[in-house]
């Protein structure tokens, strides 16, 4: 899919596609954003706008000279953004961004929520832009908005299951919280991938691109931002591992428990199984078999050598009652 905005008398405007546009135009700002383009829409831009474009780019490769440079076709920029699917899952998609003197182009291989809510911001609506940078810039400060309340609500959430977590009642809930953490732990840490990748390609652009006093404001909030949101998503994270090991630590207490108890069985059940075993015997001559008490009397001697190691233990504690 292609989609091109035309910047005319403060307004960005979007014109149809495939349709010749006159040399003397190509002076305005535009914005060609390409979703998953054809072959035909490569060769319109090859064609229309003397750009070259990369279709099959590599996704994540984090090596800085491969995804912030300068060439003869422009600055290129590939960053990273992030968006939930429908099972709250975070996924990472890459944004290839190419700016050549007063155009844009954005490439990706499928639509994300950030372009939609720029496009709807900027369409039909009078700007102050005086160049195409104030776009890119403007993307990144959504993506940053983005991130901050998928921070936000990974606080809230986390409140919740500090409290089922903390608890600890041995249910299905505090199950569930455990695969909910290992959800927030790979969002936490996707967050952060996507926070340091924005804060290095605006630094890249601070190097390759003298930027007027407005877009030099704007770039500076945006670091703020970042750092802070960077330092308030590591405590998530540090959080996160703490709820995590917590976690791990009342499964291990309960399992300790559990293995504890069926030890002190089998303790205690080993005099009377080793009395029964021995009265059990298929011997000829055995002389407590001719007593006319012998079986009550064996029965009090199993009973008791099963109650005075269950006493003990009782007496030493090692035998408590868990009450969550």
């Amino acid at each position: 899919m292609l989609y091109i905005f035309k910047h005319k008398n403060k307004i960005f405007r979007k014109i149809k596609t495939l349709n010749y546009i006159k040399k003397e135009k190509l002076k305005r700002n535009y914005w060609i954003d390409l979703i998953n383009p054809s072959n035909i829409e490569i060769t319109y831009i090859k064609k229309t706008f003397n750009q070259k474009i990369i279709k099959n780019f590599e996704l994540l490769n984090i090596e800085y000279s491969a995804r912030f440079f300068k060439d003869k076709n422009g600055l290129h920029i590939y960053s990273f953004f992030v968006e939930k699917n429908f099972e709250d899952y975070m996924n990472i998609y890459t944004v290839a961004f190419i700016l050549k003197k007063n155009k844009l182009y954005s490439l990706r291989k499928r639509e994300l929520k950030i372009f939609k809510i720029y496009k709807y911001k900027i369409i039909n609506k009078k700007t102050k832009y005086k160049n195409i940078y104030n776009l890119i810039l403007d993307l990144f400060e959504i993506k940053i908005e983005q991130l901050a309340n998928d921070i936000e609500i990974i606080s809230k959430d986390l409140e919740n299951l500090t409290s089922i977590i903390l608890t600890y009642q041995n249910n299905q809930q505090f199950n569930m919280s455990i695969s909910i953490l290992s959800k927030k732990e790979n969002m936490t840490s996707k967050i952060r991938i996507c926070l340091t990748d924005t804060k290095r390609a605006i630094k890249f652009l601070i190097r390759k691109i003298n930027f007027d006093n407005i877009q030099k404001k704007l770039y500076k909030e945006i670091i703020t931002d970042i750092e802070s949101l960077l330092i308030y998503n590591e405590s998530l994270f540090q959080k996160i591992n703490f709820l995590m090991q917590s976690a791990m630590g009342f499964l291990n207490i309960e399992q300790n428990s559990i293995l504890k108890i069926f030890s002190i069985i089998s303790v205690i059940f080993l005099p009377p199984t080793l009395i029964s075993s021995i009265y059990g015997m298929n011997f000829k001559y055995i002389p407590e078999l001719n007593w006319h008490y012998g079986y009550p009397i064996t029965i009090s001697i199993i009973f008791l050598s099963g109650l005075i190691p269950y006493t003990y233990f009782k007496f030493k504690k090692w035998i408590l009652i868990n009450k969550h």
